[in-house]
């Protein structure tokens, strides 16, 4: 590995650097692993936020570059990840050029070229559904000087910007299949979303909502492998059934569960078993728009008033930490000197006084200006310890004189209309954080979803801060590390005093798999547990 330098700055991101050199694709293929998790709403990339959408997407689509357990960055349809060294940055930092393998065919046997990668571009800057534009957004303009080169021109300087790439809202997409398509037609409920063409390791065979997908081998894969025959997802949310089905053998993999979990998974002979800490955490979200959280005050109240401790170890068992703010501690900016607010009720009850939200008519649900402090937390069900945290978080908030109601949503529903168009009071549900510290897309006032800018962006709390906004602008700036460091720690800080959210608890992930399974080796980061997969096989 090495550090990569700008006009004498250095380039924060540790990228690997490697060639991706010719391999033929596996000509025999063998045996398959089946994976559960939450059910998924969609098959395109661009509009994809669910960790469990990408373990499919994964297998189905390629990248430019991708990140590997380490973090580091690995060439996938670009021959080398672009380094000044090898001409692929220039000296100032803003040209970006990627040659591409000449090998890749997309799933209906027509070549990847770069005008797919032009064409992926576009349509991330032009279709309205897309996520966010958050990186894509600093190309200036983007040439193709021949079917395998791309240039492309950035606006300014960007840290860690090619981890834009690597994220799974990256992948390639191809130009032919879309063409005709207008941007406003790219959506969720297009053919070419729930039947999608890739150039990656497995084709889609069937995708059954609520049920199951199957893919299969792609024999004429560009890279490594594939060496599974097929890779299937069923769609399964409740933990406990995912428990039952790796006993049992029907699965191979659970993306669900939990600490209380561990001693039966571990007792589970087949099974390779480790627990790692991630980079994800569990949170719920306010919906500041709403008049009741406005006073940060009661969200200090309420953050106050959950035992988090308590949850990590009668939810968890344990496994897990208690988190403060939404970077993680294997993160490099992770501000330790910030401790985890306490456990401390009859602070919250002064809070809430402090703030005008007095119990009048000794029902035990304080009140202000008529209006009762009452609200909804909305979680997935089949999410057994999110369930378990929301009855928690009613009975010691009810205490301090809040009345909470729980709503158990579908996952497809909850992470579709009631996240993405903001219906929701708090709303609780697992982030999966990047390798970077960039926040941009979580906390800038810009990326607020609105129908002004066609729902665009993640901060669903409908967060704004101007010193907050500018601090995240001037990180994004920034080329050196050690000057990029007080901003995310000053962001750190802010973010732990006005509690957008509030942060449950950091994931320490328990990974199991067959031991049978070779190149098991999931990843921490939003590349998720599969990105290998090509690389995955049986042993004999």
């Amino acid at each position: 590995m090495k550090r990569f330098w700008f006009t004498g700055l250095m380039f924060c991101l540790l990228v690997l650097v490697s060639t991706n050199l010719a391999l033929a694709a596996n000509a025999n293929p063998e045996g398959q692993i089946v994976i559960v998790g939450t059910d998924i709403e969609t098959l395109n990339p661009m509009l994809s936020e669910s960790t469990y959408e990408t373990v499919v997407l994964n297998g189905i689509f390629s990248q430019l570059v991708r990140m590997d357990e380490a973090g580091n960055l690995v060439p996938d349809l670009a021959l080398e990840v672009p380094t000044v060294d090898n001409g692929g940055i220039s000296a100032d930092g803003k040209v970006f050029t990627f040659h591409l393998r000449k090998d890749a065919k997309w799933h209906d046997g027509k070549p990847v070229t770069a005008k797919d990668v032009a064409f992926t571009w576009e349509m991330i800057m032009q279709a309205p559904q897309v996520v966010s534009r958050d990186g894509f957004s600093d190309i200036e303009r983007m040439e193709t000087p021949d079917d395998y080169t791309v240039v492309m021109y950035l606006k300014e300087q960007r840290a860690a910007w090619l981890l834009n790439w690597a994220a799974i809202s990256g992948a390639i997409l191809p130009a032919h299949a879309w063409k005709g398509v207008e941007p406003k037609e790219f959506t969720k409920a297009h053919k070419l979303s729930r039947q999608p063409i890739g150039s990656g390791p497995f084709k889609l065979v069937e995708w059954k909502p609520g049920s199951h997908v199957i893919l299969e081998a792609n024999k004429e894969y560009y890279g490594e492998g594939p060496y599974l025959a097929k890779f299937i997802y069923r769609a399964v949310s409740d933990s406990n059934t995912q428990l039952t089905m790796l006993k049992t053998g029907e699965a191979d993999i659970a993306m669900n569960l939990v600490g209380d979990q561990y001693p039966q998974v571990q007792a589970i002979k087949r099974l390779q078993v480790s627990l790692d800490p991630g980079s994800a955490y569990t949170h719920m979200t306010f919906n500041l728009d709403n008049s009741l959280f406005q006073d940060k005050r009661v969200r200090q109240a309420l953050n106050y008033a959950l035992p988090r401790q308590l949850i990590v170890e009668k939810v968890l068992k344990g496994i897990g930490m208690v988190a403060t703010t939404s970077t993680a501690p294997i993160l490099w900016a992770y501000d330790d000197s910030l401790e985890p607010y306490p456990f401390d009720p009859e602070k919250a009850k002064d809070l809430l006084t402090e703030a005008g939200w007095v119990d009048t008519d000794g029902d035990g649900i304080r009140e202000k200006g008529g209006k009762r402090l009452a609200f909804s937390l909305s979680t997935s069900a089949g999410a057994k310890d999110r369930a378990q945290i929301a009855q928690i978080a009613k009975q010691f908030w009810k205490e301090i004189g809040v009345d909470l109601e729980i709503k158990l949503v579908e996952a497809t529903m909850l992470f579709g209309d009631v996240l993405e168009n903001r219906k929701f009071d708090m709303i609780m549900f697992g982030w999966l954080t990047p390798a970077d510290p960039d926040e941009f897309t979580l906390y800038h006032s810009s990326q607020i979803p609105t129908p002004e800018n066609e729902m665009l962006g993640q901060n669903y709390a409908g967060y704004v801060n101007p010193k907050v906004d500018q601090l995240l602008e001037k990180g994004k700036s920034l080329l050196n590390q050690e000057e990029r460091l007080p901003v995310y720690r000053d962001i750190q800080k802010i973010i732990y005093d006005e509690l957008p959210m509030l942060y449950c608890y950091y994931f320490v992930d328990i990974h199991a798999a067959p031991k049978a399974l070779e190149n098991w080796r999931p990843a921490p980061f939003t590349n998720g547990i599969n990105w290998n997969v090509n690389q995955w096989r049986l042993a004999k």
